[in-house]
C-alpha cells in the first residue's frame, strides 16, 4: 500500500520558531474517528511571565463517531493524560511539548500527542491506537483559564479526528 503525508507548521512567537511534524499514514486505515474533548487540567509549578517547565494532567469526555476496524461505532470515554512542557518551559504565551494518555468507555483509545500552543490557540498531533488498530490523530483546541497567573488550572475543548 502507498503512503500519504502530512505535514503541520506551527508558530509558537519568538520562544521556537518553526517547527513541522511529518508523519505517515497508510492509504487505507481500517479505524477513524472524529469527535469532541471537553475537559479541564492542572499545570504545575504554573504558567507565568518566564518560562518554566510544566507538569501537565487533563481529564475529560470524548464523544464522536467512527469506524473501529471497519465496524461502525460511537464513541463515548472518559480520557485522562499527562504529561510535559519542552525543554524551553511554557509561559503565557506559548507553550509546547508532548502528553500521552488513554480514553476508556465504549472504544478503547491511547495515543501520545505533541502540542503546540500560542496563547488560547492549542493544536495536538501524534500517535495512537483506535481499538486495535494504529492511527495518526490530532486536531485544534481552545485552551482558557479564569485564573491571574500562575495560571495552574485550564479548560480545554478540542475538535480531535484520526485515522
Amino acid at each position: 500500500m502507498g503512503a500519504t503525508r502530512r505535514a503541520h507548521v506551527c508558530t509558537i512567537g519568538t520562544l521556537c520558531g518553526l517547527a513541522m511534524l511529518a508523519f505517515a499514514t497508510p492509504a487505507a486505515a481500517a479505524s477513524a474517528a472524529a469527535g469532541v474533548s471537553d475537559g479541564s487540567g492542572t499545570l504545575s509549578p504554573g504558567l507565568g511571565v518566564l518560562p518554566s517547565p510544566q507538569v501537565i494532567n487533563y481529564s475529560g469526555s470524548l464523544t464522536g463517531a467512527g469506524a473501529v476496524s471497519a465496524a461502525p461505532a460511537i464513541i463515548n470515554d472518559n480520557c485522562t493524560f499527562s504529561g510535559t512542557s519542552g525543554f524551553l518551559g511554557g509561559t503565557l504565551a506559548a507553550d509546547l511539548g508532548t502528553v500521552s494518555g488513554s480514553c476508556t468507555g465504549s472504544v478503547s483509545i491511547a495515543a501520545t500527542l505533541t502540542f503546540a500552543r500560542v496563547g488560547t490557540v492549542l493544536g495536538l498531533e501524534g500517535n495512537g491506537t483506535l481499538g486495535p488498530d494504529a492511527v495518526i490523530a490530532g486536531g485544534p483546541c481552545a485552551f482558557a483559564t479564569t485564573q491571574a497567573p500562575p495560571i495552574t488550572n485550564y479548560s480545554l475543548v478540542c475538535a480531535l479526528a484520526g485515522g
